[in-house]
Protein backbone atom coordinates (compact mmCIF):
# COMPACT_ATOMS: atom_id res chain seq x y z
CA UNK A 1 0.00 0.00 0.00
CA UNK A 2 2.89 2.31 0.81
CA UNK A 3 4.47 1.73 -2.63
CA UNK A 4 1.20 2.65 -4.33
CA UNK A 5 1.08 5.97 -2.43
CA UNK A 6 4.66 6.78 -3.44
CA UNK A 7 3.93 5.97 -7.09
CA UNK A 8 0.78 8.10 -7.11
CA UNK A 9 2.57 10.99 -5.40
CA UNK A 10 5.40 10.76 -7.95
CA UNK A 11 2.94 10.79 -10.82
CA UNK A 12 1.21 13.88 -9.43
CA UNK A 13 4.55 15.64 -8.96
CA UNK A 14 5.49 14.88 -12.57
CA UNK A 15 2.11 16.13 -13.78
CA UNK A 16 2.48 19.33 -11.75
CA UNK A 17 5.92 19.91 -13.29
CA UNK A 18 4.46 19.55 -16.77
CA UNK A 19 1.76 22.12 -15.98
CA UNK A 20 4.33 24.61 -14.70
CA UNK A 21 6.36 24.17 -17.90
CA UNK A 22 3.23 24.60 -20.06
CA UNK A 23 2.11 27.79 -18.29
CA UNK A 24 5.61 29.31 -18.46
CA UNK A 25 5.52 28.98 -22.28
CA UNK A 26 1.96 30.30 -22.41
CA UNK A 27 2.87 33.54 -20.67
CA UNK A 28 5.59 34.42 -23.18
CA UNK A 29 3.14 33.99 -26.06
CA UNK A 30 0.35 35.88 -24.30
CA UNK A 31 2.05 39.22 -25.03
CA UNK A 32 1.74 38.45 -28.75
CA UNK A 33 -1.86 39.18 -29.59
CA UNK A 34 -3.32 38.24 -32.95
CA UNK A 35 -3.28 41.19 -35.38
CA UNK A 36 -1.93 43.39 -32.62
CA UNK A 37 0.97 45.76 -32.50
CA UNK A 38 3.22 47.15 -29.84
CA UNK A 39 5.88 49.83 -29.63
CA UNK A 40 9.30 49.42 -28.01
CA UNK A 41 11.84 52.15 -27.24
CA UNK A 42 15.36 51.86 -25.86
CA UNK A 43 18.51 54.01 -26.10
CA UNK A 44 16.94 56.51 -28.51
CA UNK A 45 15.72 53.74 -30.83
CA UNK A 46 12.05 52.88 -31.26
CA UNK A 47 10.50 49.98 -33.14
CA UNK A 48 6.91 49.07 -33.90
CA UNK A 49 6.20 45.32 -33.78
CA UNK A 50 3.36 44.04 -35.97
CA UNK A 51 1.85 40.66 -35.13
CA UNK A 52 0.12 38.40 -37.67
CA UNK A 53 -3.24 36.70 -37.29
CA UNK A 54 -1.62 33.65 -35.70
CA UNK A 55 0.35 35.75 -33.15
CA UNK A 56 3.74 35.44 -34.86
CA UNK A 57 5.80 38.54 -35.61
CA UNK A 58 4.93 39.81 -39.09
CA UNK A 59 7.38 42.72 -39.21
CA UNK A 60 9.64 44.98 -37.14
CA UNK A 61 9.39 48.60 -38.29
CA UNK A 62 12.10 51.06 -37.26
CA UNK A 63 10.23 54.19 -36.15
CA UNK A 64 13.10 56.29 -34.81
CA UNK A 65 16.77 55.63 -35.41
CA UNK A 66 19.66 56.62 -33.17
CA UNK A 67 21.77 57.16 -36.33
CA UNK A 68 24.09 54.49 -34.93
CA UNK A 69 23.66 51.25 -36.86
CA UNK A 70 25.08 49.08 -34.07
CA UNK A 71 22.70 50.52 -31.47
CA UNK A 72 19.71 50.08 -33.82
CA UNK A 73 20.72 46.46 -34.47
CA UNK A 74 21.24 45.75 -30.74
CA UNK A 75 17.67 46.86 -30.02
CA UNK A 76 16.43 44.71 -32.91
CA UNK A 77 18.30 41.68 -31.51
CA UNK A 78 16.71 42.33 -28.11
CA UNK A 79 13.25 42.34 -29.71
CA UNK A 80 14.02 39.15 -31.65
CA UNK A 81 15.09 37.42 -28.46
CA UNK A 82 11.83 38.49 -26.81
CA UNK A 83 9.31 37.90 -29.64
CA UNK A 84 11.20 35.84 -32.22
CA UNK A 85 12.35 36.57 -35.77
CA UNK A 86 10.02 38.38 -38.14
CA UNK A 87 8.04 36.53 -40.77
CA UNK A 88 9.12 33.01 -39.76
CA UNK A 89 5.82 31.58 -38.53
CA UNK A 90 3.63 34.35 -39.95
CA UNK A 91 1.32 33.74 -42.92
CA UNK A 92 2.74 34.98 -46.24
CA UNK A 93 2.18 38.52 -47.51
CA UNK A 94 0.00 39.06 -50.57
CA UNK A 95 1.90 41.37 -52.91
CA UNK A 96 -0.46 43.95 -54.44
CA UNK A 97 1.81 46.17 -56.54
CA UNK A 98 5.29 46.24 -58.02
CA UNK A 99 7.68 49.01 -59.08
CA UNK A 100 10.28 48.94 -61.82
CA UNK A 101 13.84 48.14 -60.85
CA UNK A 102 17.18 47.97 -62.62
CA UNK A 103 17.42 45.85 -65.76
CA UNK A 104 13.67 45.40 -66.13
CA UNK A 105 13.26 43.70 -62.74
CA UNK A 106 9.95 44.15 -60.94
CA UNK A 107 10.35 44.85 -57.21
CA UNK A 108 7.49 44.41 -54.69
CA UNK A 109 6.15 47.80 -53.63
CA UNK A 110 3.04 47.17 -51.54
CA UNK A 111 1.62 44.09 -49.84
CA UNK A 112 -1.24 43.12 -47.53
CA UNK A 113 -0.58 40.99 -44.44
CA UNK A 114 -2.88 38.40 -42.83
CA UNK A 115 -4.63 41.12 -40.82
CA UNK A 116 -5.41 43.31 -43.85
CA UNK A 117 -2.77 45.95 -43.11
CA UNK A 118 -1.10 47.59 -46.12
CA UNK A 119 2.70 47.31 -45.93
CA UNK A 120 5.02 49.40 -48.10
CA UNK A 121 8.51 48.20 -48.97
CA UNK A 122 11.37 50.67 -49.05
Amino acid sequence: MHRLRVAVAGAFALLAGLFVFAFAHGRSNAAQSACGETAYSSNGVSYQVLFARNGAVQQYILQQSSHNTERDHDVLELLESKYGPEGVNAPPLQIKSFRSGDGGMMIPDKAVDSCGRLISFK
